[in-house]
Protein backbone atom coordinates (compact mmCIF):
# COMPACT_ATOMS: atom_id res chain seq x y z
CA UNK A 1 0.00 0.00 0.00
CA UNK A 2 1.41 3.38 -0.98
CA UNK A 3 1.62 6.07 2.20
CA UNK A 4 4.03 8.61 0.72
CA UNK A 5 1.26 10.91 1.51
CA UNK A 6 1.07 12.00 5.18
CA UNK A 7 -2.53 12.09 6.77
CA UNK A 8 -3.27 14.64 9.41
CA UNK A 9 -6.87 12.75 10.76
CA UNK A 10 -9.17 15.27 11.72
CA UNK A 11 -11.69 13.09 14.16
CA UNK A 12 -10.13 10.35 16.43
CA UNK A 13 -11.42 9.05 19.73
CA UNK A 14 -9.08 7.24 21.82
CA UNK A 15 -11.07 6.52 24.90
CA UNK A 16 -9.73 6.53 28.77
CA UNK A 17 -10.94 2.73 28.82
CA UNK A 18 -10.49 1.69 25.66
CA UNK A 19 -14.09 1.42 25.23
CA UNK A 20 -16.35 2.70 22.31
CA UNK A 21 -20.02 2.78 21.95
CA UNK A 22 -20.83 -0.68 23.56
CA UNK A 23 -21.61 -3.01 22.59
CA UNK A 24 -20.28 -2.48 19.51
CA UNK A 25 -16.87 -1.69 20.06
CA UNK A 26 -16.03 -2.82 22.98
CA UNK A 27 -11.97 -2.27 23.83
CA UNK A 28 -10.90 -0.91 20.60
CA UNK A 29 -10.82 2.74 21.00
CA UNK A 30 -6.85 2.55 23.06
CA UNK A 31 -4.60 5.25 22.07
CA UNK A 32 -1.79 2.79 21.82
CA UNK A 33 -4.17 0.65 18.90
CA UNK A 34 -5.08 4.06 17.55
CA UNK A 35 -0.98 5.24 17.58
CA UNK A 36 0.05 2.06 16.31
CA UNK A 37 -2.09 2.38 13.24
CA UNK A 38 -1.26 6.04 12.95
CA UNK A 39 2.30 4.50 12.61
CA UNK A 40 1.71 1.68 10.16
CA UNK A 41 -0.35 4.24 7.69
CA UNK A 42 1.73 7.30 7.74
CA UNK A 43 -0.87 9.36 9.71
CA UNK A 44 1.36 12.40 10.53
CA UNK A 45 -0.96 13.74 13.46
CA UNK A 46 -4.47 13.68 14.50
CA UNK A 47 -7.41 15.56 16.63
CA UNK A 48 -7.77 13.58 19.89
CA UNK A 49 -11.69 14.22 20.50
CA UNK A 50 -13.42 13.41 23.84
CA UNK A 51 -16.86 12.31 23.91
CA UNK A 52 -18.90 12.96 26.95
CA UNK A 53 -20.64 9.74 28.46
CA UNK A 54 -18.29 7.39 26.17
CA UNK A 55 -15.21 5.36 27.41
CA UNK A 56 -15.12 6.93 30.80
CA UNK A 57 -14.36 10.55 29.43
CA UNK A 58 -13.55 13.27 31.66
CA UNK A 59 -11.96 16.29 30.69
CA UNK A 60 -8.76 16.35 32.63
CA UNK A 61 -7.94 12.76 32.82
CA UNK A 62 -8.65 12.95 28.71
CA UNK A 63 -6.25 15.76 28.53
CA UNK A 64 -3.76 14.61 30.68
CA UNK A 65 -3.96 11.25 28.34
CA UNK A 66 -3.15 12.97 25.55
CA UNK A 67 -0.51 14.82 26.78
CA UNK A 68 0.99 11.81 28.35
CA UNK A 69 0.90 9.81 25.03
CA UNK A 70 0.54 12.66 22.15
CA UNK A 71 4.25 13.19 21.04
CA UNK A 72 3.39 16.31 19.50
CA UNK A 73 0.76 14.37 17.30
CA UNK A 74 -1.79 13.74 18.92
CA UNK A 75 -4.00 17.45 19.67
CA UNK A 76 -6.72 17.35 21.88
CA UNK A 77 -10.13 18.70 21.44
CA UNK A 78 -12.85 18.64 24.55
CA UNK A 79 -16.40 17.95 24.55
CA UNK A 80 -18.46 20.68 25.21
CA UNK A 81 -21.92 20.86 26.54
CA UNK A 82 -23.73 24.46 26.49
CA UNK A 83 -27.48 23.59 27.48
CA UNK A 84 -28.72 25.59 30.03
CA UNK A 85 -25.85 27.66 30.54
CA UNK A 86 -25.89 31.06 29.65
CA UNK A 87 -22.99 33.13 28.08
CA UNK A 88 -20.64 34.11 30.95
CA UNK A 89 -20.83 30.50 31.93
CA UNK A 90 -20.20 29.60 28.67
CA UNK A 91 -17.16 32.41 28.26
CA UNK A 92 -15.65 31.04 31.80
CA UNK A 93 -16.00 27.18 30.65
CA UNK A 94 -14.08 27.82 27.52
CA UNK A 95 -11.19 30.01 29.01
CA UNK A 96 -10.85 26.98 31.12
CA UNK A 97 -10.67 24.55 28.59
CA UNK A 98 -7.98 26.90 26.92
CA UNK A 99 -6.06 27.62 29.96
CA UNK A 100 -5.93 23.43 31.07
CA UNK A 101 -4.01 22.96 27.62
CA UNK A 102 -6.94 22.19 24.82
CA UNK A 103 -6.00 22.84 21.29
CA UNK A 104 -10.25 22.61 20.34
CA UNK A 105 -13.69 21.86 21.30
CA UNK A 106 -16.22 19.54 19.93
CA UNK A 107 -20.11 20.48 19.68
CA UNK A 108 -22.04 17.58 18.94
CA UNK A 109 -26.00 18.30 18.40
CA UNK A 110 -26.99 15.07 19.52
CA UNK A 111 -24.68 14.62 22.19
CA UNK A 112 -24.79 18.08 23.44
CA UNK A 113 -28.60 18.39 22.80
CA UNK A 114 -28.43 21.42 20.69
CA UNK A 115 -29.89 22.77 17.46
CA UNK A 116 -28.40 24.80 14.71
CA UNK A 117 -30.94 27.46 15.70
CA UNK A 118 -30.09 28.05 19.29
CA UNK A 119 -28.78 31.51 19.85
CA UNK A 120 -26.07 30.89 21.81
CA UNK A 121 -24.43 28.57 19.57
CA UNK A 122 -22.70 31.39 17.02
CA UNK A 123 -21.58 32.92 20.54
CA UNK A 124 -19.90 29.59 21.43
CA UNK A 125 -18.12 29.55 18.42
CA UNK A 126 -17.08 33.61 18.11
CA UNK A 127 -15.80 33.07 21.76
CA UNK A 128 -13.78 29.85 20.90
CA UNK A 129 -12.30 31.34 18.44
CA UNK A 130 -11.33 34.27 20.28
CA UNK A 131 -9.39 32.42 22.34
CA UNK A 132 -7.68 30.12 19.71
CA UNK A 133 -9.63 27.21 20.31
CA UNK A 134 -10.35 25.15 17.20
CA UNK A 135 -13.98 24.56 16.38
CA UNK A 136 -15.30 21.03 15.23
CA UNK A 137 -18.98 21.27 14.92
CA UNK A 138 -20.86 17.76 13.91
CA UNK A 139 -23.24 17.61 10.82
CA UNK A 140 -24.34 14.65 11.04
CA UNK A 141 -28.05 15.19 11.56
CA UNK A 142 -29.79 11.95 11.39
CA UNK A 143 -31.30 10.56 14.17
CA UNK A 144 -34.66 9.53 15.49
CA UNK A 145 -35.00 12.50 18.59
CA UNK A 146 -37.76 14.90 18.51
CA UNK A 147 -37.01 18.07 17.26
CA UNK A 148 -34.03 16.71 15.17
CA UNK A 149 -35.59 18.11 11.94
CA UNK A 150 -34.61 21.59 13.29
CA UNK A 151 -30.86 20.36 12.38
CA UNK A 152 -30.40 20.76 8.25
CA UNK A 153 -28.13 22.34 6.05
CA UNK A 154 -29.87 25.60 6.06
CA UNK A 155 -30.48 26.32 9.53
CA UNK A 156 -26.80 25.34 9.42
CA UNK A 157 -26.06 28.34 7.05
CA UNK A 158 -28.40 30.77 8.30
CA UNK A 159 -26.11 29.93 11.69
CA UNK A 160 -23.31 30.56 10.04
CA UNK A 161 -23.99 33.49 8.81
CA UNK A 162 -24.02 34.69 12.71
CA UNK A 163 -20.78 33.95 13.17
CA UNK A 164 -18.24 36.93 13.43
CA UNK A 165 -16.89 37.54 9.84
CA UNK A 166 -12.69 36.04 11.68
CA UNK A 167 -14.62 32.95 13.29
CA UNK A 168 -13.18 29.58 11.61
CA UNK A 169 -15.60 26.37 12.20
CA UNK A 170 -14.50 22.77 10.61
CA UNK A 171 -17.69 20.80 9.74
CA UNK A 172 -17.54 17.17 10.81
CA UNK A 173 -19.02 15.04 8.12
CA UNK A 174 -19.65 16.66 5.50
CA UNK A 175 -23.55 16.57 5.91
CA UNK A 176 -23.13 13.09 5.34
CA UNK A 177 -25.12 11.80 1.82
CA UNK A 178 -26.03 15.70 1.55
CA UNK A 179 -21.92 16.44 0.82
CA UNK A 180 -22.37 18.37 -2.96
CA UNK A 181 -25.22 20.74 -1.23
CA UNK A 182 -22.61 21.03 1.93
CA UNK A 183 -19.72 21.92 -0.50
CA UNK A 184 -21.89 24.78 -1.58
CA UNK A 185 -22.45 26.29 2.00
CA UNK A 186 -18.99 25.70 2.48
CA UNK A 187 -18.22 27.46 -0.76
CA UNK A 188 -20.17 30.67 0.49
CA UNK A 189 -18.33 31.00 3.90
CA UNK A 190 -14.44 30.97 3.37
CA UNK A 191 -13.75 30.32 7.18
CA UNK A 192 -14.96 26.46 7.04
CA UNK A 193 -13.84 23.94 6.35
CA UNK A 194 -15.48 20.61 4.66
CA UNK A 195 -14.47 17.45 6.44
CA UNK A 196 -15.24 14.13 5.25
CA UNK A 197 -14.16 12.03 7.83
CA UNK A 198 -16.81 9.19 8.60
CA UNK A 199 -18.51 9.83 5.34
CA UNK A 200 -15.74 8.82 3.04
CA UNK A 201 -15.26 5.53 4.06
CA UNK A 202 -18.68 4.67 5.19
CA UNK A 203 -20.17 5.17 1.94
CA UNK A 204 -17.74 3.32 -0.32
CA UNK A 205 -19.63 1.91 -3.33
CA UNK A 206 -22.50 4.68 -3.36
CA UNK A 207 -23.20 7.26 -5.23
CA UNK A 208 -20.56 9.62 -2.97
CA UNK A 209 -17.99 8.23 -4.67
CA UNK A 210 -18.53 10.23 -7.87
CA UNK A 211 -18.86 13.53 -5.26
CA UNK A 212 -15.93 12.50 -3.24
CA UNK A 213 -14.01 12.59 -6.35
CA UNK A 214 -15.24 15.66 -7.54
CA UNK A 215 -14.15 17.24 -4.52
CA UNK A 216 -10.63 16.25 -4.94
CA UNK A 217 -10.18 17.07 -8.25
CA UNK A 218 -12.46 20.92 -8.15
CA UNK A 219 -13.08 21.68 -4.12
CA UNK A 220 -9.64 20.27 -2.81
CA UNK A 221 -8.29 23.41 -1.07
CA UNK A 222 -11.38 23.04 0.75
CA UNK A 223 -11.73 19.58 1.98
CA UNK A 224 -9.91 17.56 4.97
CA UNK A 225 -10.07 13.73 5.66
CA UNK A 226 -10.25 11.98 9.16
CA UNK A 227 -11.35 8.38 10.22
CA UNK A 228 -13.56 8.56 13.18
CA UNK A 229 -11.77 6.15 14.97
CA UNK A 230 -12.41 3.79 15.97
CA UNK A 231 -15.49 3.98 13.97
CA UNK A 232 -13.35 3.45 10.59
CA UNK A 233 -10.13 1.82 10.81
CA UNK A 234 -6.88 3.93 9.57
CA UNK A 235 -6.03 0.92 6.75
CA UNK A 236 -9.66 1.81 5.40
CA UNK A 237 -8.95 5.58 5.24
CA UNK A 238 -5.79 5.08 3.56
CA UNK A 239 -6.93 2.61 0.87
CA UNK A 240 -9.82 5.23 0.21
CA UNK A 241 -7.36 8.24 0.01
CA UNK A 242 -5.27 6.60 -2.21
CA UNK A 243 -8.35 5.55 -4.60
CA UNK A 244 -9.31 9.23 -4.81
CA UNK A 245 -5.66 10.20 -4.69
CA UNK A 246 -4.86 8.24 -7.90
CA UNK A 247 -7.44 10.16 -10.03
CA UNK A 248 -5.94 13.83 -9.23
CA UNK A 249 -2.94 15.59 -8.82
CA UNK A 250 -0.29 15.24 -6.25
CA UNK A 251 -0.76 18.82 -5.41
CA UNK A 252 -4.25 18.54 -4.73
CA UNK A 253 -4.43 15.11 -2.58
CA UNK A 254 -1.92 16.57 -0.09
CA UNK A 255 -3.71 19.89 0.50
CA UNK A 256 -6.48 17.65 1.36
CA UNK A 257 -4.50 14.97 2.97
CA UNK A 258 -2.79 17.44 5.60
CA UNK A 259 -1.93 20.76 4.06
CA UNK A 260 -5.55 22.58 4.23
CA UNK A 261 -6.05 21.16 7.84
CA UNK A 262 -2.34 22.35 9.35
CA UNK A 263 -3.06 25.49 7.72
CA UNK A 264 -6.93 26.16 9.06
CA UNK A 265 -5.72 24.96 12.65
CA UNK A 266 -2.57 26.27 12.67
CA UNK A 267 -1.15 23.83 13.54
CA UNK A 268 2.68 22.50 13.63
CA UNK A 269 3.25 19.02 12.59
CA UNK A 270 6.44 17.52 10.95
CA UNK A 271 5.89 15.48 8.05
Amino acid sequence: MNNNIPIFDSLTHPTLDGNWIMPKYPACASIDSLQIQMQQYNICGAFAVGMQGIGGYNEDAFLQMITDNGKNRLFPIAFYIFAEKNNETIYQDLLAIKSKGYTGIKLHPRMGDFSMDDIRLPYVINVANELGLVVLLCTYFYNNRIGCSANTIDSLTEMLAHLSPTSKVILLHGGGVRLLEMMEVVRAFPNTLLDISLTMCKYAGSSLDSDIQFLFQQFDRRVCIGTDYPEIAHKQLRERFNYFASNTTTEKAENVAYKNILNFAGLNVVI
